[in-house]
């Protein structure tokens, strides 16, 4: 959720009292509000606009169509008002690293030339790393022998001092805890999004979930076609089409085709007991529905298939 336009901290002092009240009433309207807290008109249309920057209340389309309030309860509206207030104390930690960040990488990248995001998205060493590989090898090879053991063991008390301390150091410049309250304030505004902006609504089902699942796939197919620059590129895209393949079997109910009287594609009946869908009627296949088994097939086989190669996709 884009909360840019929502400044937290120069919020109208009465706008949590005011967010309750709504929330309370179910209705937003700006007479009620000036004659509940005593205050001018336009100033109750401010909070209102506040209130919508805040994604507390929809936006105003008519006077026939009152605005949508998206909290239905206090409890959700305390987690909405905690997670804006999250958000506004750790963004500015965030922006800071990123700008720090994004002038390290242009260093890098500065130093390393045009095959800088080549090497990095093929996973090959960068010439500073390999310059440090053989400086490091140099010193190595000048030590004695009692010089190289008591650097091994050195380095050894090092790793497992880092192995130690994995998931216990900053992130972001900002610590463990502050950094996991960040991530899932701006997870759940972005989740509230898309469950307000789905075209069927706030309520979907799995066959909506996988709709989402290939729009998604299909945007990075474009995506790799016209800006890969991997090795391995075209395999990555043929992986992304067959899992589209896939999806498109399930939504149809094992015919994508769209006839269910005439089905050409043959289907091997022989081990069908391996790909049962025990949530969906209990799992009985009738061996002779070929369109049946060609769902649950394409189905268990999805699951499989995207976690084996999801780690290879990416945007």
């Amino acid at each position: 959720m884009n909360t840019t336009f929502f400044d937290w901290n120069s919020r109208d002092p009465l706008f949590d009292e005011v967010a309750h009240y709504v929330v309370e009433r179910q209705a937003v309207s700006a007479s009620a509000i000036s004659d509940k807290f005593c205050i001018g008109f336009n100033r109750a249309k401010r909070i209102i606009k506040q209130l919508e920057q805040a994604h507390i209340v929809g936006e105003e389309w008519s006077s026939r169509h009152p605005r949508a309030i998206y909290d239905c309860c206090f409890r959700k509206l305390d987690k909405r008002l905690a997670d804006l207030a999250t958000i506004a104390r750790l963004q500015p930690l965030e922006d800071k690293w990123q700008a720090k960040y994004a002038a390290y990488e242009a260093k890098k990248r500065e130093e390393e030339g045009e095959d800088y995001y080549f090497k990095l998205a093929n996973h090959l060493p960068l010439a500073k790393e390999l310059r440090e590989q053989e400086e490091a090898r140099a010193r190595f090879e000048a030590m004695t022998e009692e010089e190289r053991q008591a650097e091994i063991e050195r380095l050894d008390k090092e790793r497992k001092e880092k192995d130690n301390n994995w998931g216990k150091g900053p992130v972001h410049g900002m610590e463990r805890k502050d950094w996991n309250a960040y991530v899932g304030a701006h997870d759940r505004q972005k989740h509230d999004m898309i469950m307000r902006e789905l075209p069927w609504g706030g309520d979907y089902d799995w066959s909506d979930i996988f709709q989402i699942l290939k729009f998604k796939i299909e945007r990075m197919i474009e995506y790799w076609e016209q800006f890969g620059h991997c090795r391995n590129g075209r395999y990555v895209v043929s992986t992304m089409r067959t899992a589209c393949s896939l999806i498109e079997i399930v939504l149809k109910d094992g015919n994508e085709s769209g006839n269910c009287e005439h089905f050409p594609y043959r289907v091997n009946l022989h081990n069908t007991e391996r790909f049962r869908i025990y949530h969906d009627h209990k799992g009985l296949i009738c061996k002779g529905d070929k369109q049946r088994v060609r769902y649950c097939k394409a189905y268990c086989i999805l699951f499989k298939f995207l976690e084996f190669h999801m780690h290879n996709w990416w945007d």
